[in-house]
């Protein structure tokens, strides 16, 4: 099968064309690398080399101006920005660049899209106004005023930029179809073909449109049939409508609609946990695929962070070429960057805290460890580091000779060696900047500015395009096909990214200037997904399949997308991975202080997730449960376990006022209308406190949602004429276990989430924040809950015992789990099979007598002494 491109080079007839006349335009440089490659390939004569070209270069091209690095426009913006401020407005860089780097992605947009900047700008304030009034005042006055200024610092920007004869990407554009007519003229001998484009902007699309139309230019998409005719189907949303609206396609032949999606190809789904387990499956793919010497294979990492693991597990990677930019050596970098800023920090502790980080760090260790065998100078160049620093000019100084010392340490030619280079490079870089500008001298600006340097300096891998494995991301590539492809972290919320839109126009404003919105970005996104395998003969998507609570877990739409399709048969596979560990010891005997142990935690309880720990894995209960060796949270982190606090604390609080009492519908109404200022101070509570952006404000979000669903289910079930009375929350209980085998008693304990009473039946609810499969708390008999598939099970029954045990009134409940990411299945109760077609859902005195003596023999298991700690095979 031919490739897209080189189909290109065969309808265009290179033989008899005047290629010095040509330009050709693709989407980026990396598919014109592509292309060059073919030409050549083609071409068998001494002939002029056409004009290869991506479109952003182009159109740049076009426009006369010099585009700015996002460094340089941040450091210019806040130049303007200090100026424009009122006097008592405080604000450091950092802040500062928390909504300046949404600004500059907006402008640049609404530039690029021919738009009236102002005039939006000033929606954007009113709307503001609006948002933070209250009926005593202004609730956020600095916001509404900061706002305020947004006009005046896009006119201010673009004024000083395109005095400079520079600009941002959007007034590069803009200006470009400005100067259209007089490149026309100067141009009308030239050819311009374009080349596998979908989403185009309004500037794009009108230079576009009138190009093909000089001097018998041409235009072609790659696009499938298939898509096309499914009007439904996101990855034709752009270029369907440009192919209906479009005059040109009146008179002159749509190129092309292909028909290759529906070719036969195997397509496998591997669902594999968290990144190592993705990088393994990957690296075992691709080292069976060069034993099979493939023609073409392309890794799509939409995770950077996998490139790493994934090079580690490919057997011999010699003919792989790595195009992604690799981030992991950047991280490193910032990294011993931040810690030397902290390191001018008054606090005494916090100094050798920071200068311990340091020293351990990989790039450094080496030539610090051994403080006392440097040289005088390199010793004075260390401890500067340390001291207090004058000025930005001292800093800039004393930066770049302790890099300077480091570089002359490592050895030429080595990865570290260019990583340090790198550094030196970003600093001087950024030394240059703060020159042009005396005005700035904060320290804090300093260092975002080096590393937003680090960010953007060039530190690739050495290229080899004729590697028949390539390593990119998804949008690298574009126009470009593979025979295997290869995609890892097939996710929701990775591809397509959901429904996340980093702006400070908000989701109304920019339906109505027809801006992009996420419902856009998930048309991008598909299209550049099915264009990458509809070719392809081997398709491997690679899913995390670990369930971290509301993160992580869920395939992608894309895999349910192509379930549905039945165009192909999909095959499906689990990576389970088998860890080896590096100790030889295999077992954990219990000595007479493991017993001990033992005995106190008897003592002081087993509580059902110590229980399920033991089950899971015995030594990891030892670690854990008898020696409390817990794996360090980062403060402030979102992590699973946080957001679990945040939930269950959320719920508690809600519902407290209804303890003991009949729920009614005014009431929870009332109660419902509390759930953001609720969830706000729970988040406050646990130390998170920047959940207006990025991922904590997706989980914010969640769990807002998620809470407000759950109320609402309970409102719907009121409506309907059942009756709801809460008996308790977070109940902590316990109970003792008697043993005729033991001369102590062991006890029991928990905490449960919720305790009420439905239509007079008592129920025990406990709130998960993962998904849930109704199978794992129905089982076919009691020694079943003791089975790894079904630990939830034994959990309820845990929570039954010791209710039943406490309250000698109730004779039998209900129990079962409410899933925080499933809330439309509700309760999803524990359940007998006593037959095929029958399930008793009803929790009876009988039954907890039957569990209860399970409970013990594995209670007894873990107490016996000849029984050792052993990892699970």
């Amino acid at each position: 099968m031919d490739s897209f491109l080189e189909k290109v080079l065969s309808d265009v007839d290179l033989k008899n064309a005047d290629l010095k006349s040509v330009f050709f335009i693709l989407p980026n440089k990396r598919s014109c690398s592509y292309f060059k490659k073919i030409v050549l390939e083609k071409i068998n004569k001494a002939t002029f080399s056409p004009t290869i070209i991506s479109i952003d270069s182009f159109i740049i091209k076009i426009s006369g101006l010099t585009e700015i690095k996002l460094s340089e426009q941040l450091f210019l913006l806040f130049n303007i920005y200090d100026g424009l401020k009122n006097e008592n407005q405080i604000e450091s860089f950092s802040d500062f660049r928390l909504w300046a780097q949404t600004f500059l992605n907006d402008i640049s947009e609404i530039d690029q899209n021919l738009l009236d900047a102002k005039s939006i700008l000033t929606e954007v304030v009113e709307i503001n106004k609006i948002n933070n009034w209250s009926k005593d005042n202004l609730v956020n006055k600095e916001t509404f005023l900061q706002q305020d200024l947004l006009i005046k610092l896009y006119s201010k920007f673009k004024e000083e930029l395109m005095e400079k004869g520079e600009g941002f990407k959007g007034m590069c554009y803009k200006e470009a179809k400005a100067n259209l007519e007089h490149y026309k003229t100067a141009n009308n001998n030239l050819q311009h073909i374009f080349i596998g484009l979908n989403s185009l902007s309004k500037s794009e699309e009108i230079i576009v449109k009138e190009l093909v139309e000089l001097n018998k230019g041409e235009i072609y998409w790659d696009i499938d049939k298939e898509f096309l005719k499914n009007k439904a189907h996101g990855a034709a949303f752009f270029i369907r409508d440009y192919k209906k609206k479009w005059k040109r396609f009146n008179k002159k032949p749509f190129k092309w609609e292909g028909e290759d999606y529906i070719k036969k190809k195997k397509i496998q789904v591997i669902g594999a946990p968290k990144t190592i387990g993705q990088a393994k499956v990957a690296g075992s793919i691709i080292s069976s695929l060069k034993s099979q010497k493939p023609n073409n294979t392309i890794v799509v990492l939409p995770d950077e962070y996998l490139l790493k693991p994934v090079l580690n597990f490919i057997e011999n990677p010699i003919d792989v070429n790595v195009t992604i930019k690799p981030n992991y050596l950047i991280k490193e970098l910032k990294n011993i960057i931040s810690i030397i800023f902290e390191l001018q920090s008054n606090n005494l502790d916090s100094m050798k805290t920071n200068f311990e980080k340091l020293r351990s760090s990989r790039l450094i260790n080496p030539n610090l460890s051994q403080f006392e065998k440097l040289g005088h100078k390199e010793k004075q160049t260390v401890i500067k580091i340390l001291s207090k620093w004058e000025n930005l000019n001292d800093a800039f100084q004393k930066l770049k000779n302790f890099f300077n010392i480091i570089f002359l340490k490592i050895k030429t030619n080595s990865l570290e060696h260019d990583q340090i280079k790198h550094a030196i490079s970003a600093i001087e870089k950024a030394e240059i900047m703060f020159e042009a500008s005396p005005s700035i001298k904060e320290l804090n600006c300093m260092k975002e500015i080096v590393l937003l340097h680090l960010d953007e300096n060039t530190l690739n891998y050495e290229q080899n395009l004729r590697a028949s494995i390539q390593i990119m991301g998804l949008l690298e590539s574009r126009a470009i096909n593979f025979e295997n492809v290869i995609i890892s972290s097939v996710n929701e919320g990775i591809i397509p990214k959901g429904k996340t839109y980093n702006s400070l126009l908000p989701y109304d404003l920019r339906k109505k200037h027809m801006l992009h919105t996420h419902l856009d970005q998930d048309a991008i996104y598909t299209y550049h997904f099915y264009r990458l395998i509809k070719r392809a003969k081997n398709v491997f998507l690679i899913h995390n399949n670990f369930n971290q609570g509301v993160i992580g877990g869920e395939k992608s739409r894309f895999i349910y997308q192509m379930e549905i399709e039945e165009t192909h048969k999909i095959i499906y596979k689990v990576f389970n991975p088998t860890i080896n560990s590096e100790s030889t010891e295999k077992e954990l005997i219990k000595t007479p202080g493991v017993l001990k142990k033992l005995k106190e935690l008897a003592s002081t309880g087993f509580s059902p997730s110590s229980l399920e720990n033991y089950l899971k894995n015995p030594q990891e209960f030892y670690y854990k449960n008898l020696l409390n060796v817990f794996d360090k949270e980062e403060k402030g982190a979102i992590s699973p376990r946080i957001i679990g606090l945040i939930f269950h604390d959320s719920l508690e609080r809600l519902y407290k006022p209804f303890v003991n009492k009949k729920i009614k519908i005014d009431k929870i109404l009332l109660s419902l209308s509390k759930v953001n200022e609720i969830v706000k101070e729970c988040f406050l509570k646990n130390d998170i406190k920047d959940f207006k952006k990025g991922k904590k404000a997706i989980v914010f979000e969640i769990i807002k949602n998620s809470i407000s669903s759950l109320m609402n289910n309970d409102i719907n079930d009121l409506k309907e004429g059942n009756t709801i009375k809460i008996i308790d929350l977070e109940k902590k209980m316990d109970c003792s276990l008697e043993f005729k085998q033991i001369d102590f008693s062991v006890k029991l304990k928990g905490v449960v989430d919720r305790i009420d009473e439905r239509n007079g039946k008592v129920r025990i609810i406990d709130y998960k924040t993962g998904l849930i499969n109704p199978s794992e708390v129905l089982v076919k008999s009691f020694c079943s809950c003791f089975v790894l598939t079904h630990l939830k099970s034994m959990q309820l029954l845990c929570y039954s015992l010791m209710y039943l045990k406490n309250n000698s009134s109730c004779n039998e409940l209900e129990a079962g789990l409410i899933s925080m990411r499933e809330l439309k299945k509700g309760l999803i109760k524990f359940g007998l099979k006593v037959s095929s077609k029958e399930i008793e859902y009803i929790i009876d005195q009988k039954k907890i007598d039957i569990f209860e003596q399970k409970l013990k023999e594995l209670i007894l298991e873990i107490m016996d002494p000849t029984i050792s700690f052993k990892t699970p095979k």
